[in-house]
């Protein structure tokens, strides 16, 4: 377990003591030097703060930020050394403040943050908000931009050595997340942050805070159901990456919103089905999620794997012939009969197995796509003539072929008196529309 430093704070560039940043804050406040304040709507009401210049080095980043839910949980996935709890524990840490920095940088390096402010013709406008112990609320890519800079060039941005900043009175940690939410997240959540963001930040809140899924949907500005679907989504996608050897690296799944999005659609539509049948389904959009760049966007078909599951477990069970398991025998007792066994579960199994997942991922995209085909086949006015004729030529090669006195006679007859039945249904059809 790496140790936490407990280095001077007064040396860290990313936070002063706890006791010194009230002081200070304080010491600004009643000296006169804050000359403005800055309106915000905190606690159901609108309220004015004063707002006061503080040293870039004073405040600390709240470890509970929403936008990086997801990275601080990679970081501790490439970084098996650090404690669980690393950004729990203690966000006074040194350690714990520059790695949140480190992450940060991610963050407006994405948002072109640092290619904004490096002129310097753009200074801060509005105040950064800070908690009542000086951990920023709203604010935190742009003090870390501000920092990148000022730390490497001081004498290129002077006017960043001071930034302007409110800080709030004591309050719940919910109130934290509702005014946070207020200021930067409803209005454009879907357009800025990454879904397992937003799933990852949502549990946060929920599991950490207490909040209830209503009221992180309320705060959000989202339905219940579509909070309810990320969380959903994101359980299928943990599962994924966990099976790959890849537990917590949201980066490799950031992308594939649309395929969680139909994993979780296709599995609410499934209910009733056998657990077996909608382990199979998972695992098979699994496979297609492991597609490779020259393969394009396989999972775009996770769709119709649900639309032609029978169709993919047939073809499935003809490759790797994987045996049922064996029924319970107190239901067989329970019923006076032999149980139904499915053969799906068995399958989801085989299929996992990472010697078969290329395989299966061919066979998958091939019934896909000969499925589709035949369903746009249907479709033609000659469609009917076609696939009668095709089953003609069949028939005239068995005879061609096939009566030769090795042949089998088994199950011959019952296949004759299906087909039989099935041409007096047609001709039956023929009569009615002719």
């Amino acid at each position: 377990m790496t140790t936490q430093l407990t280095l001077p704070e007064t040396e860290s560039r990313f936070g002063w003591p706890l006791n010194k940043r009230k002081e200070h804050f304080d010491q600004c406040l009643k000296s006169g030097a804050s000359k403005h304040s800055h309106e915000i709507k905190f606690q159901g009401t609108t309220q004015a703060f004063q707002v006061v210049a503080i040293p870039i080095q004073l405040p600390k980043y709240r470890m509970s930020n929403g936008r990086t839910a997801s990275l601080q949980q990679e970081h501790l996935a490439r970084n098996q050394g650090l404690a669980k709890d690393f950004f729990k524990s203690d966000p006074e840490l040194l350690n714990v403040q520059e790695v949140q920095h480190e992450i940060l940088l991610q963050v407006i390096d994405e948002e072109g943050l640092s290619k904004f402010f490096s002129d310097p013709a753009n200074d801060q406008t509005e105040p950064i908000i800070l908690d009542d112990n000086g951990f920023v609320i709203n604010g935190n890519r742009r003090l870390t931009a501000w920092r990148n800079l000022y730390y490497s060039e001081p004498t290129k941005y002077p006017h960043f050595s001071h930034v302007k900043a409110i800080k709030l009175p004591h309050c719940e940690e919910r109130e934290l997340d509702k005014l946070e939410a207020a200021l930067q997240i409803h209005e454009d959540i879907k357009a800025d942050y990454s879904w397992d963001t937003q799933a990852n930040m949502m549990l946060q809140k929920h599991e950490e805070h207490g909040m209830a899924l209503q009221e992180i949907a309320d705060i959000y500005k989202l339905k219940l159901s579509e909070v309810e679907e990320l969380i959903d989504m994101k359980s299928y996608a943990a599962e994924y990456l966990r099976a790959r050897g890849k537990e917590d690296i949201w980066s490799l799944v950031s992308k594939s919103e649309y395929a969680f999005r139909k994993i979780s659609e296709s599995r609410r539509k499934m209910s009733d089905a056998p657990s077996g049948r909608k382990e199979l389904f998972k695992q098979a959009a699994f496979v297609l999620i492991d597609s490779t760049e020259k393969e394009g966007r396989l999972y775009e078909s996770i769709p119709e794997i649900f639309q032609y599951l029978d169709k993919v477990q047939e073809k499935l069970q003809e490759h790797f012939k994987v045996q049922p398991a064996k029924a319970d025998k107190g239901i067989d007792d329970l019923f006076g009969k032999q149980a139904t066994v499915d053969i799906s579960g068995p399958l989801a199994i085989e299929i996992q197995k990472s010697n078969n997942a290329a395989q299966a991922k061919l066979i998958i995209t091939e019934v896909i796509k000969a499925q589709t085909e035949l369903k746009k086949e249907a479709k033609n006015a000659g469609y009917l003539l076609k696939k009668i004729a095709d089953a003609n030529a069949d028939l005239q090669a068995a005879i061609n072929d096939a009566l030769r006195p090795e042949s089998t006679s088994n199950g011959v007859e019952d296949q004759l008196t299906e087909l039989e039945g099935k041409v007096a249904r047609i001709r039956k059809w023929l009569a009615e529309n002719a």
